[in-house]
C-alpha cells in the first residue's frame, strides 16, 4: 500500500490504490482502499505536517431472501 499526499494551491490530494474489497472490522462494508490508521505526510500547511487517516469502502450488495 502506498498512500500519495500532495497539496496544490488549497487543495489536498489524496491517492489510494484500489484493493480487492474485504470485510470492514464491522463487517457491515467492505473496504477497498485504506491508509491503515493516521499516516504523517511532508505536506505542510500554516507549518506543520498534515496528518491523515482515509478510508474507502462500499456496501455489500444485498442478497435475494429466498422464498419457500
Amino acid at each position: 500500500m502506498h498512500m500519495k499526499v500532495t497539496k496544490q494551491k488549497d487543495v489536498l490530494k489524496i491517492e489510494l490504490p484500489l484493493e480487492k474489497p474485504r470485510p470492514s472490522m464491522s463487517g457491515k462494508t467492505l473496504l477497498v482502499a485504506s491508509s491503515y490508521g493516521v499516516k504523517t505526510t511532508d505536506v505542510i500547511h500554516e507549518g506543520h505536517h498534515v496528518a491523515v487517516v482515509a478510508n474507502a469502502f462500499i456496501y455489500p450488495t444485498k442478497k435475494a431472501k429466498k422464498r419457500n
